[in-house]
């Protein structure tokens, strides 16, 4: 599912030994009507535009922040749990 849900852009665009977790936060906005208007984006500090976003919409805010959660995880090569 979460495959489905990551834009490869912003994941192959950062070097996880360059970047601090810090920098980054998922946003959850409504971007759509419903039944789906839910959409994770990745802001890194200092940007006003987001580095990467889902590429589906979800049915709820929770739906797309757990996505959301999961991309950055991908994007920062944070393997733990």
């Amino acid at each position: 599912m979460i495959a489905n849900s990551v834009s490869w852009r912003g994941v192959l665009q950062y070097k996880p030994a360059m970047l601090e977790h810090t920098d980054f936060s998922v946003v959850v906005k409504n971007r759509a009507r419903p039944p789906k208007p839910w959409r994770w984006e990745i802001y890194r500090a200092g940007r006003t535009s987001p580095v990467d976003h889902s590429e589906v919409y979800f049915e709820s805010m929770s739906e797309a922040s757990r996505a959301g959660k999961a991309a950055l995880k991908l994007m920062l090569g944070d393997d733990q749990n």
